[in-house]
C-alpha cells in the first residue's frame, strides 16, 4: 500500500508527456518554396537582415513580391524606394524592350542586385539614355549611381557610340562589387566630381575605350578588378588620388594611363601582356602627375611581366618614384628613382588673379545653359567654385584673340557646338620665292591683290549670349603673342638651294620641306582610334608643311583638311574625349605643337 502514491504519480506523470508529446513530435508544416531564380541572390551573406527587398523580373506584371515581381527596374524605382531598400533582380535581360528607360537613375542608398556569387553572368541590363553631367555635359549612360548606392551581381553594357555602363557623379560611399562590365563603346565605370567608391571583384573586359576611369577629384579604392582586352584598362587624370591595388590588368593595349595633377596609388597589382606599355606617366601643361608606385617605406609590390612596350613609361618630364615592384630594367623609360621615402613631389601650383570678365551681363534665361549645371549666384552672375573651377566666355569673334592658355574640350550643349577655339589659320607658306632683284619674299597660296576668303559667320552663329564652360581652373600664365609656328627642323643631311631657273617668267622654285624621321617613342604613345575615329578630333591650327611633317612623325596618318576657320592639320580623331585630350598632351608636350581637341560639328 505503500507504493501507491508513486504508482499514481508516475500515471500522472505519464499522461502530462503524453499531452505535451504530440505537438512536439508532429512533422512541422512545409516553408512556401521560393522561385529557384532568387536562391543566389537570397543565400548572399552580404543582404542586409533588416533591407527592404522589391523583386523584379523581365516582362513580368505585379507588385513586387518574391512571387509576383514587378516587370522592370524603372517600375520598381517609379515606388520611390527609401534607403535601404534593395531591388532584386531575377535573371534574364533589362533594355528598352522590356520596359526600362534609360539611364537608370539609382536614388541615395538603393541597393540594385543580380546574382553576385557568379558576377551577374546571367543577369544583363543593356540600353543607354541621355544625361546631362555638371563636369562633362552631355553623356550617353546606362546607369547613374548616387550617394550610398551599390550596384552587385549583374553583368552591365552601353554599345552605343560613346556609350559608359555606370557614371557616378560626385556620389559617396558608392559600392560597385561582382559584376561584369563588357562591350560598352567608351568605358564600363567613369568616376568623376568628387565620387568616392569601392570597386570590387568585377570584371571589366573587351570595352572600346577604357575599362574604368577616374577622373575630377574622384577617391576610393579599386582593388581585385580584372580589367582585360580593352584600350586603357584604367586611365586616371585630372586630379583623381584613387587607390589601385591587387588588380589583374592583363591583355590592354595600354595597361594603366595616368595623365594631368592625379595622383594614384598602385599596389599589389600584375600588369602584364598588355599590347604596348604597363603603365604610362604623362606630362601635363600644369605640372605632372604624382603617383605613388612605392616607397622604401611602403613598397609598391606590383609585376609587370611580358608587356610588349615599356612596363613603365614616364614622361612626366620628372624623376618619378618608383620602389619595391617587379620589372624589367631594359623596359623602362624616362627617369625612375628605385629609392625614395616618398612619391614624387607635386608641382607648385602659382596662385592666379582671376581674370576679368569679359562677357555680357547673364541674362536670366541663360544662367543655366544645360540641366544640372552648378546654379549662379544671383547677387553676381557668377557660378560657384566646384571641383574645378570654371571660366565664362563669350563665343569667339571670326578673327582670334589668344587666350591665357589654350581651355580644354567640352562635348557640344544645347547652346553651341563649340568645343575649343580655333584661330583663323593663315593660308600654307611653303618656302621662298626668287625675285629678280633677288630678294627673297614669301610665297602664300593667295594670289596677289587678294585677301583670303574667309567663310562669312551669320549673326546667329556669332552669338554673345553663347556660353562656354571651361572645366580647367583660369589659367596663370600670361598671354603671350601668337605666332605661326615654324619648323626649325634641320636635316640630317645637307641640303643645297636649287639654281635659279634661266627662264626668268617662272620666278617661283619650292624648296620641298625635309620629311621628320618617324619618332618610334612618342608614336608608341599615340592612343590607337577605336571602332570610329569621330567626333573628337586633335587638331593642329596650322596648314604649314613643315609642321605637318613633325605631326607625321607620330602620327603617319595626319593630314591638312579644310574648315570654317582655314586650312588646319587634323591629327587624329576619337570617339570619345578621353583619349582625344592624352594625344593633344602628347602633341603639346613630346612634338612642342599647339594641339586642341575640338568637335567635329565645330568644323
Amino acid at each position: 500500500m505503500r507504493c501507491k502514491p508513486s504508482f499514481f504519480s508516475a500515471i500522472a506523470t505519464s499522461m502530462t508527456i503524453l499531452a505535451i508529446a504530440p505537438p512536439m513530435l508532429a512533422r512541422p508544416e512545409p516553408l512556401p518554396i521560393q522561385d529557384q531564380s532568387w536562391k543566389i541572390s537570397q543565400t548572399d551573406n552580404s543582404l542586409p537582415q533588416t533591407a527592404t527587398l522589391i523583386y523584379v523580373a523581365p516582362r513580368a506584371n505585379g507588385d513586387g513580391s518574391p512571387n509576383n515581381p514587378y516587370p522592370s527596374i524603372t517600375a520598381a524605382l517609379a515606388t520611390k524606394p527609401a534607403a535601404g531598400t534593395v531591388i532584386q533582380l531575377q535573371q534574364g535581360v533589362y533594355s528598352a524592350a522590356t520596359g526600362e528607360v534609360f539611364p537608370i537613375k539609382l536614388p541615395t542608398g538603393v541597393t540594385l542586385r543580380g546574382e553576385p556569387t557568379v558576377r551577374g553572368v546571367n543577369t544583363f541590363i543593356q540600353g543607354s539614355g541621355k544625361f546631362i553631367s555638371p563636369s562633362f555635359a552631355s553623356q550617353n549612360i546606362t546607369v547613374l549611381a548616387n550617394d550610398d548606392v551599390r550596384i552587385e551581381g549583374l553583368t552591365i553594357t552601353n554599345p552605343n557610340t560613346r556609350g559608359t555602363a555606370v557614371w557616378v557623379e560626385s556620389g559617396k560611399r558608392v559600392a560597385i562589387a561582382n559584376n561584369t562590365f563588357i562591350n560598352s563603346d567608351r568605358e564600363g565605370l567613369f568616376l568623376t566630381g568628387t565620387a568616392n567608391a569601392i570597386v570590387t571583384e568585377n570584371v571589366f573586359r573587351k570595352n572600346g575605350a577604357n575599362g574604368l576611369s577616374a577622373v575630377g577629384s574622384s577617391t576610393g579604392e579599386i582593388r581585385n578588378n580584372i580589367f582585360e582586352s580593352t584600350g586603357f584598362g584604367l586611365a586616371i587624370g585630372q586630379k583623381s588620388s584613387v587607390n589601385v591595388s591587387d588588380n589583374n590588368i592583363l591583355n590592354n593595349v595600354d595597361g594603366i594611363v595616368i595623365s594631368n595633377l592625379s595622383a594614384p596609388t598602385l599596389r599589389n597589382n600584375l600588369i602584364a601582356d598588355n599590347q604596348r606599355n604597363g603603365v604610362v606617366i604623362l606630362r601635363d601643361r600644369k605640372g605632372y602627375p604624382t603617383p605613388d608606385l612605392g616607397t622604401s617605406t611602403n613598397l609598391g609590390k606590383n609585376t609587370f611581366r611580358n608587356n610588349l612596350g615599356k612596363d613603365l613609361n614616364n614622361n612626366s618630364g620628372v624623376t618619378q618614384v618608383a620602389v619595391g615592384n617587379t620589372l624589367d630594367p631594359k623596359k623602362i623609360a624616362g627617369d625612375i628613382a628605385f629609392v625614395g621615402e616618398s612619391p614624387t613631389t607635386p608641382a607648385p601650383q602659382i596662385a592666379s588673379n582671376p581674370v576679368p570678365s569679359i562677357s555680357p551681363k547673364i541674362s536670366p534665361n541663360l544662367r543655366s545653359p544645360v540641366p544640372n549645371n552648378p546654379p549662379v549666384n544671383s547677387s553676381t552672375n557668377t557660378i560657384p567654385n566646384t571641383v574645378d573651377s570654371v571660366e565664362i566666355t563669350r563665343s569667339p569673334q571670326t578673327r582670334f584673340t589668344p587666350p591665357a592658355s589654350p581651355p580644354k574640350a567640352l562635348p557640344p550643349s544645347n547652346n553651341s557646338t563649340l568645343i575649343e577655339p580655333l584661330p583663323d589659320v593663315p593660308q600654307p607658306i611653303s618656302s621662298s620665292k626668287f625675285v629678280p632683284n633677288g630678294t627673297p619674299t614669301q610665297l602664300s597660296s593667295v594670289p596677289p591683290n587678294s585677301k583670303p576668303k574667309t567663310t562669312p559667320i551669320r549673326p546667329s552663329q556669332n552669338i554673345n549670349n553663347d556660353i562656354l564652360i571651361d572645366r580647367d581652373p583660369v589659367p596663370v600664365i600670361p598671354p603671350t603673342p601668337v605666332t605661326p609656328t615654324q619648323s626649325k627642323f634641320i636635316p640630317t643631311t645637307p641640303q643645297t638651294t636649287p639654281s635659279i631657273p634661266n627662264n626668268t617668267s617662272n620666278y617661283a622654285t619650292y624648296i620641298q620641306p625635309s620629311p621628320v624621321p618617324y619618332n618610334a617613342k612618342v608614336a608608341a604613345l599615340v592612343p590607337p582610334p577605336a571602332r570610329e575615329a569621330f567626333p573628337y578630333l586633335v587638331v593642329i591650327p596650322s596648314a604649314d608643311s613643315d609642321v605637318l611633317s613633325r605631326v607625321q612623325s607620330a602620327v603617319p596618318t595626319a593630314k591638312i583638311i579644310p574648315s570654317r576657320f582655314g586650312n588646319i592639320i587634323m591629327v587624329q580623331g576619337y570617339p570619345d574625349r578621353n583619349r582625344a585630350e592624352v594625344l593633344k598632351t602628347i602633341m603639346r608636350s613630346e612634338i612642342g605643337l599647339d594641339a586642341r581637341v575640338v568637335h567635329q560639328n565645330n568644323l
